[in-house]
């Protein structure tokens, strides 16, 4: 059956824009940026993951595509599902807001974990799970 998730698509405004921002300020690592019959494809992730992110323009993903979707530039901006782990994320806060990474503060959850939001340069939000001693 399936054994393990590849990857997932985030609707940017502007890809370059957004491939700065996942690699510099969030260490991410380009694994690939080419070009598909017209269309950018950029794909990054954690240096040591197989677990990926697109990052789609939703202008080039509609002309491309055969199907067309409901207003992908509507999710732009929006929560992504994501969540991103780290080892320690009192550190990884404090590293990334350091970089200018508009994030909340790590709160322990109802659910037992800790995590924070983050957010892309289109607002695009990411939940950041991890462990710390401090809570």
């Amino acid at each position: 059956m399936i054994d393990e998730i590849e990857g997932m698509t985030v609707m940017v405004s502007d890809q370059q824009k957004a491939l700065e921002f996942y690699t510099e300020k969030l260490g991410f690592e380009t694994k690939l940026d080419t070009d598909v019959a017209g269309f950018r494809w950029i794909v990054v992730g954690p240096k040591n993951s197989n677990t990926v992110i697109s990052l789609a323009d939703p202008t080039s993903v509609e002309k491309w595509s055969e199907k067309k979707s409901k207003k992908l530039d509507l999710k732009i901006g929006t929560s992504t599902g994501i969540w991103f782990f780290t080892k320690n994320i009192d550190d990884t806060y404090h590293e990334l807001q350091s970089k200018g990474i508009e994030i909340t503060k790590p709160e322990k959850q109802v659910w037992g974990g800790i995590m924070s939001t983050l957010f892309d340069q289109d607002k695009n939000s990411f939940g950041l799970v991890g462990d710390s001693e401090k809570h």
